[in-house]
């Protein structure tokens, strides 16, 4: 039902958003509905070990996400390398790190192109057989993790160049976070 609230006007009460005026004038905040998100594609140069790599990989709300499988088999043969296993049944992601990469195609495929809209992941993720929390995306099909988290996870650096427009990965050094 719609109320009155003196100079301020009608406001009706919604199920979507139940404060009303009213409510806020009473020093409550209404709850904020979160802006969708984007996915843009990283417009950064990416070196790994010094040797550039052309990832699919977005930026979403100012970080870096990469597609798992493609850091896998980029780092496959470093002291940083990492497997990637899928679970169907349990829906569930499994790494293991210091297992070099098998690949299963699509990796490092050509860029695509335009915003996309990121879905989070629902999947379950593990790391050598625990269970972990990761901020993931999925877009068109391909779970996209922030980069700085596999970084600590797997423990290689990852830095910004501001001036060349770099992101760097380091496998020889370890994991600081900025």
């Amino acid at each position: 039902d719609p109320i009155t609230v003196p100079d301020s006007g009608v406001y009706t009460r919604t199920s979507e958003n139940p404060y009303t005026k009213y409510d806020e004038m009473r020093g409550k905040k209404p709850p904020t509905t979160p802006a969708a998100l984007v996915a843009k594609p990283t417009a950064s140069t990416v070196l790994v070990d010094g040797e550039s790599v052309a990832f699919d990989a977005y930026n979403i709300s100012d970080n870096n996400y990469f597609k798992l499988r493609d850091l896998a088999m980029v780092l496959s043969g470093s002291g940083k390398q990492f497997d990637v296993g899928w679970d169907a049944a349990q829906n569930a992601i499994s790494l293991t790190s210091g297992t070099a990469y098998t690949a299963v195609g699509g990796e490092l495929e050509a860029k695509g192109s335009g915003e996309k809209t990121p879905t989070a992941t629902t999947s379950k993720i593990f790391l050598d057989g625990k269970e972990v929390s990761f901020t993931a995306y999925n877009i068109d099909g391909n779970n996209y993790f922030k980069l700085r988290d596999i970084g600590e996870a797997m423990d290689f650096n990852v830095s910004w160049d501001g001036a060349n427009n770099t992101i760097v990965i380091a496998t020889a050094e370890g994991y600081t976070a900025d």
